[in-house]
């Protein structure tokens, strides 16, 4: 018999779990996921500001720290899934993963291992993105270089992130994000909410405060609500998208 999971919304950090949900075939489990509709997501949001707090009571440079602990969480530890005190390990995933989305195992771990390059590698990839601009600069807002004052203000107050089912590793993309302090509200594919739900237990194990990450299952109109009502957006889809 199948063992029942149950995913709950993560209303920033808080599980939540709705009367409407959805039902999905993943071979050993049966797994149960809580569908937030579009005005849950809107009065969520209209609190961000908790989660923003939250984020800039950390230093940049710790967070970054806390991604590359998160790696190794993601990719060998066994993490909180669903209500209650079940634990899922890396297998677990890997193959609930690949009932649900067809694709072969080996490159569900190879999707893992891309996401893991990404945590452990966070320091590099905010150089990069920054051309080296000092850490500091993320905590107070303003540094001094060559006689020059450069400001940092985020351009939004959350990043939603609309992900798809086919490709684990695209939840690689948004990472940078918490580290700028810059909370994340992600709408998982049908067939995977396991990536984003395991990424987000990893992080928080790493260190980040769970009210900087929101994990919203939900219709397209809820996913319109999402991308629409945060200050900036990343989807995925066909080009009608």
């Amino acid at each position: 018999m199948a063992k029942r999971i149950h995913l709950p919304i993560l209303r920033m950090g808080r599980p939540y779990e709705s009367m409407d949900r959805l039902d999905l075939d993943a071979g050993e489990y049966r797994i149960e996921v809580s569908l937030a509709n579009p005005g849950l997501i809107r009065r969520d949001l209209m609190g961000i500001g908790g989660a923003r707090e939250a984020l800039r009571r950390q230093r940049a440079q710790s967070l970054a720290v806390a991604c590359e602990r998160a790696a190794d969480a993601f990719l060998n530890e066994r993490l909180p899934w669903g209500c209650g005190a079940d634990l899922q390990g890396p297998e677990d995933y890997v193959r609930a993963l690949s009932v649900l989305t067809g694709l072969p195992h080996s490159l569900c771990r190879s999707n893992m291992r891309k996401i893991h390059g990404a945590l452990a590698n966070m320091s590099s990839v905010v150089a990069g993105l920054t051309r080296g601009l000092p850490w500091e600069l993320f905590d107070t807002g303003v540094v001094s270089r060559e006689g020059l004052a450069i400001n940092y203000f985020p351009a939004a107050e959350s990043l939603g992130v609309s992900l798809p089912s086919n490709s684990p590793g695209v939840n690689s993309l948004w990472l940078p994000a918490p580290v700028f302090k810059v909370p994340v509200l992600l709408k998982p594919g049908r067939e995977d909410p396991l990536t984003p739900y395991r990424l987000i237990q990893a992080l928080v194990a790493g260190g980040f405060p769970a009210e900087a990450f929101g994990f919203y299952p939900t219709t397209h109109e809820g996913g319109d609500t999402l991308l629409l009502s945060c200050g900036r957006g990343i989807a995925f889809g066909s080009d009608a998208t």
